[in-house]
């Protein structure tokens, strides 16, 4: 058992034995984005109207119909959760190729990472990491990147932590028709492969 004092300064004792970090499965959807949608809401408040917010809770159920097709494990995608309990506390998806044009082919993608606020800290986000930078290796990347919002000063001192390079790369993330800075950290997988040998 751990206990730790999370960011609402209330203790948390975590029974390790009840977190499984598993691949996705088709019956996650629903949950999948609640979380996510909960997460962006805690790290986002800041700098997204509330109208964000409302947009993706009505999406839920429309997004759930299609999750099959985007969240999958294969060669070229990868997509687990954190399940404490019985209740998903965390969600990771990612790609062996980036969708954003400026690290395209040359980089894979961890595309969302995202813990329960309630269990941030408890090393969850850290072993996500770890199983997608041992898969992006696997699936033969030697780099990938993180997009962040620049704003979101939490995440990035995470990613920093983590020996991500900052890249003087950026472009706006558009939501509603209004763009937000977005920044990239990159990693260097050969260094993770030495690391390991």
């Amino acid at each position: 058992k751990y206990d730790i004092i999370n960011v609402y300064k209330e203790v948390i004792t975590m029974d390790k034995s009840l977190l499984t970090i598993r691949k996705v499965k088709p019956e996650d959807a629903r949950n999948w984005f609640i979380l996510g949608n909960k997460v962006w809401r805690d790290a986002y408040a800041h700098i997204f109207p509330e109208e964000v917010f409302i947009e993706k809770d009505n999406k839920v159920e429309e997004k759930a119909k299609t999750f099959t097709d985007k969240m999958k494990n294969d060669d070229k995608n990868i997509a687990y959760v954190a399940e404490y309990d019985g209740e998903i506390i965390g969600i990771m998806c990612g790609s062996i190729n980036s969708s954003y044009e400026r690290f395209n082919s040359d980089y894979a993608d961890l595309i969302a990472l995202y813990v329960n606020p309630k269990y941030q800290g408890l090393g969850i986000g850290s072993s996500f990491k770890n199983i997608f930078e041992q898969w992006a290796i696997e699936n033969g990347a030697t780099q990938y990147v993180i997009g962040v919002l620049k704003d979101n000063n939490k995440a990035r001192a995470v990613y920093e932590s983590w020996g991500g390079k900052l890249s003087e790369f950026e472009e706006d993330f558009v939501k509603l028709g209004v763009g937000y800075p977005e920044v990239f950290y990159t990693y260097d997988l050969q260094k993770e492969l030495k690391k390991h040998m």
